[in-house]
C-alpha cells in the first residue's frame, strides 16, 4: 500500500466486467465493450436490473423528449437523463418485470483515471461525476465516517486498496480501517451458536444451504446467497453474524487523507 502501482493495460476482451466508479464514489457500472473510432476508444458501460427494482422509464423519457423537439434516436440512457435534469423535467420510474441487463452509457478511455486489480476482479476510476450526474447527487460535501463499512477503498494515488473494515480511533484522529484482502465468516461457529441459543429451526435451513462441516468458513459473498432465510430473522441473529466476521489482517489510514464517501470510499 506504498507506492502507486505501475499503469495497469487491459486487452478489450479483458476489461469486460470491469467495475467503473465516478470521481464521487459512486459506482457506474460494468464495462459491456470496447469501441473504436479511429485512435480513440469508448467503454460502454451496463447495469443489471433485478425483477422488482425501480428504474428509469427509457421508452418514456424518451418520448417526453422527443414530443419537445429533441432528437434522441442515438442518445443513450446517461445522456437522456442529463438533457432531461438541465430542463428541470422529472425522470419517469417504473418497476422492472424481468432481470435484464441495462446499457447506461458510453464514456471515452480518457475518461479513466486508473485502473488496477483487487478481489479478483478489475476496477476503474473515473476523473468525472458520471454517476453523481446520473443520480442528481451534488458535490462537494464534506466526507462523513458514517456508514463506510465494507466498502471498496481506492486512492488515487495507489490505486486498489481493499475493503473498509470500520472507522478506528486514534491518538486525536481518526482513522479508517482497510483489509486488502476479502473477509471470512466463521461459519461453524455461527450456525452452533444459532443452535445454541435455540435458532435449531434456522439454523437447520441455512446448514442445509451450505454445510459448515464441509465449509467451516465462507465468504462474505457467500451471504448474498442466502439473504433471503436471513431477511427476517432477529436483530439478534444478525448481530451474532456480524461477530463471526474475521479479517485476516488490515492497515490503519489517517481520515485526513479521505476524500469521497459514495458506493466506495476514495482517499488521496
Amino acid at each position: 500500500m506504498g507506492s502507486r502501482k505501475r499503469p495497469v493495460y487491459l486487452l478489450p476482451e479483458e476489461s469486460v466486467g470491469a467495475l467503473v466508479v465516478d470521481s464521487e464514489g459512486y459506482i457506474y457500472g460494468r464495462v459491456e465493450e470496447v469501441r473504436f473510432e479511429g485512435d480513440r476508444a469508448f467503454l460502454v458501460a451496463s447495469v443489471d436490473v433485478d425483477v422488482g427494482d425501480e428504474v428509469i422509464d427509457e421508452g418514456k423519457l424518451r418520448g417526453m423528449l422527443a414530443s419537445m423537439g429533441y432528437a434522441v434516436e442515438d442518445l443513450e440512457l446517461q445522456e437522456l437523463v442529463s438533457l432531461a435534469r438541465r430542463r428541470g423535467l422529472p425522470l419517469p420510474k417504473v418497476k422492472a418485470r424481468r432481470r435484464e441487463r441495462v446499457v447506461k452509457g458510453v464514456f471515452p478511455l480518457e475518461e479513466v483515471e486508473w485502473i488496477d486489480r483487487g478481489l479478483g476482479e478489475y476496477v476503474m476510476l473515473l476523473s468525472t461525476p458520471r454517476e453523481a450526474r446520473y443520480r442528481g447527487v451534488a458535490g462537494g460535501e464534506k466526507p462523513s465516517p458514517r456508514n463506510v463499512g465494507n466498502k471498496l477503498a481506492l486512492s488515487l494515488s495507489r490505486g486498489f486498496l481493499g475493503v473498509v473494515v470500520g472507522v478506528a480511533i486514534g491518538p486525536g484522529e481518526l482513522a479508517l480501517r482497510v483489509s486488502p484482502r476479502p473477509a471470512l465468516v466463521n461459519w461453524l461457529r455461527f450456525t452452533a451458536e444459532l443452535r445454541r441459543r435455540g435458532y435449531r429451526e434456522l439454523e437447520e435451513k441455512l446448514s442445509n444451504l451450505i454445510d459448515p462441516y464441509k465449509n467451516p468458513k465462507i465468504g462474505v459473498e457467500s451471504i448474498s446467497g442466502i439473504e433471503e432465510v436471513l431477511e427476517n430473522s432477529p436483530r439478534e441473529v444478525r448481530e451474532l453474524l456480524e461477530e463471526c466476521v474475521e479479517w485476516s489482517e488490515y492497515v490503519h489510514i489517517p481520515w485526513r487523507e479521505v476524500l469521497k464517501v459514495g458506493d466506495v470510499v476514495i482517499l488521496k
